[in-house]
């Protein structure tokens, strides 16, 4: 009895422990594993197929296993992987990472992620951090990824760039930021390597450009924020390499943004023109980037002919009239028959 209690326990302890095996899906490339469903949480024994650089793990719909639940990315779940250099781990409800030091390429969109972990006493290799559409809501953790070109925040919770992280970024070339909650940019912490930038659409109150320098900057996005204004020339001056600046806010009124547009078309700047088609006056207003055509106000109701009372007095009138024409032929009638 008692043997035959250990055996069913030891039977037990293997279904606990039990590895689960990761296969790929066919994929053109050879050195890249595609991967459409994944369970993970911390302690679970799980394997990956060896000799891949490069690991997409994309949830999809048509799986019947459902969406793939990945927990953490912590140094267990690396390992398993073989320490590849590339991973993507796109809409599979991560929730926090400890980056891997060797990682060159990471996309983690599209996630709850709330924290990343880079406190390793290694030097950070990766060159490419895409972090969008997470609930982030502090970006102190990118201090330390020195490598960085590309670098995507876009739609999380950010309230505030904090000083003295940016300015370490100094091979930092390609910079997301919109739909965030930070009010001010600290323009003196932006990397001279800086290509392109994205702050639009969150809720920056203003802008100011003197006395900085952004050399490389060819691309630049401020629109849809709370700008009351922008100093074009010093925003030329910082910027000679500037190309293309799209600065359109609904705090700056009309005729100022006409002018802007003027200043950048004048230095061969590319814009959003919003106005186009749109005519300067107050017939029309500027909602979302479209130009819509104001609504005519209706007169108070005091104001005008009231079409219903004057029906209800020609109905009047002319049944009193109807009254006395019938009243007349009665007399004459009347008159008529005397004569008889």
């Amino acid at each position: 009895m008692l043997q035959n209690n250990i055996q069913i326990f030891i039977w037990c302890l293997s279904l606990v422990s039990t590895t689960f095996a990761i296969e790929c899906l066919p994929y053109p490339v050879a050195s890249v594993c595609k991967i459409e469903y994944v369970s993970y949480n911390p302690g679970d024994g799980i394997t990956f197929p060896k000799g891949y650089q490069q690991f997409i793990i994309k949830s999809s719909v048509s799986t019947k296993k459902g969406y793939s639940k990945v927990a953490t990315m912590d140094p267990d779940l690396y390992e398993a992987m073989h320490r590849p250099s590339s991973i993507e781990m796109i809409g599979v409800a991560l929730r926090t990472i400890a980056l891997p030091s060797e990682l060159l390429l990471g996309d983690f969109t599209g996630n709850w992620i709330a924290s990343v972990d880079t406190s390793s006493a290694e030097n950070y290799k990766i060159t490419y951090l895409d972090l969008s559409s997470n609930t982030l809501d502090d970006m102190h953790f990118v201090k330390r990824l020195v490598n960085l070109e590309f670098l995507s925040l876009r739609t999380n919770r950010i309230k505030t760039i904090p000083a003295l992280v940016l300015n370490t970024l100094t091979k930092l070339k390609y910079l997301y930021l919109q739909y965030n909650h930070f009010t001010t940019i600290p323009w003196n912490d932006i990397p001279s390597s800086l290509i392109h930038l994205d702050c639009s659409h969150s809720v920056v109150r203003s802008v100011e450009f003197a006395n900085i320098s952004l050399p490389s900057l060819e691309y630049l996005n401020l629109q849809y924020n709370f700008i009351p204004s922008i100093n074009v020339s010093d925003l030329i001056q910082a910027t000679p390499q500037l190309k293309e600046a799209h600065l359109f806010n609904v705090d700056i009124d009309w005729p100022r943004m006409g002018e802007i547009m003027s200043e950048l078309a004048s230095k061969n700047i590319s814009y959003s023109n919003y106005y186009d088609g749109c005519p300067f006056d107050g017939n029309y207003t500027i909602k979302l980037g479209r130009c819509y055509r104001r609504r005519r106000q209706k007169p108070p109701a005091d104001v005008g002919i009231d079409k219903k009372a004057v029906m209800v007095s020609i109905v009047a009138v002319g049944s009193g009239v109807l009254f006395v024409y019938i009243m007349l032929i009665a007399c004459r009638r009347m008159k008529q028959l005397r004569w008889f």
